[in-house]
């Protein structure tokens, strides 16, 4: 991201900054991963004050209208060769026209797929189980049929197999969704490329309840989003029949 421009000598005037991706699901994963973290932090040239407000403009190539994400400066600390950190914590609540265009795209691309029944969301939510030790788990897609997810860490956990039940817990604003099924798939890469590629598998969801949909689809349109950072929990074989409601 290129450094920003110093704030003039309005505060209330935000400085805008435009950032450019390969393509709208990059953007979309890129949105999703930033939101969920609640902020970013940025380098600069010039320091600038608390408070000053960001627009951050995200482009791809064939979206015609920017997707824009709302920023405050909470605070700035010096860097490394004179130059400054700035902390930004973001704002959601903003305009939604260019996302919703964007959302909106990604489901008309997906009409022309065969491949899977319904149009997936990056989501980057991180989650874990409540047994010690257990691996970090990061939810890279959801759609209305299931969710993917990647395993942070060398091989698959014993539990991850195809058939097992499966209960994914989020928090939202909303109050917790519960979304479940069963492992459909699990990929374990081979030692050749396993410093490039994580385990993963990937849950088809059960019969949800219509208030569970609900809830689901407004997490797909990136409505109704839990507050940063995104948390999620995750259980497997008879601990998750246990917690399905």
């Amino acid at each position: 991201m290129s450094p920003p421009p110093q704030a003039g000598n309005d505060p209330r005037q935000p400085v805008r900054l435009k950032v450019s991706y390969r393509s709208a699901e990059s953007l979309l994963a890129e949105f999703t991963r930033s939101i969920g973290k609640g902020g970013v932090t940025i380098e600069s040239r010039k320091t600038v004050p608390l408070g000053t407000r960001f627009i951050f403009e995200l482009y791809a190539q064939g979206v015609e209208e920017p997707v824009e994400v709302q920023g405050e400066v909470l605070q700035v600390t010096r860097g490394v060769q004179g130059k400054y950190l700035l902390h930004i914590r973001y704002d959601p609540s903003g305009k939604r026209d260019g996302l919703d265009r964007l959302i909106q795209q990604i489901f008309e691309a997906h009409r022309y797929e065969t491949v899977r029944k319904h149009p997936r969301v990056p989501l980057n939510l991180r989650g874990t189980e409540e047994t010690p030790y257990s691996p970090q788990y990061v939810v890279r897609d959801i759609s209305m049929g299931g969710v993917g997810v990647e395993v942070e860490a060398d091989r698959l956990p014993p539990q991850v197999k195809p058939g097992q039940p499966f209960l994914l817990e989020i928090w939202l604003s909303l109050g917790t969704l519960a979304l479940y099924g069963e492992i459909a798939w699990a990929y374990q890469p081979p030692a050749e490329r396993a410093k490039l590629l994580n385990p993963a598998f990937g849950i088809s969801f059960g019969k949800l309840r219509p208030d569970t949909l609900e809830r689901l689809e407004k997490i797909i349109h990136l409505k109704a989003l839990p507050p940063p950072p995104w948390r999620a929990r995750l259980s497997f074989g008879m601990d998750a029949v246990s917690r399905m409601p």
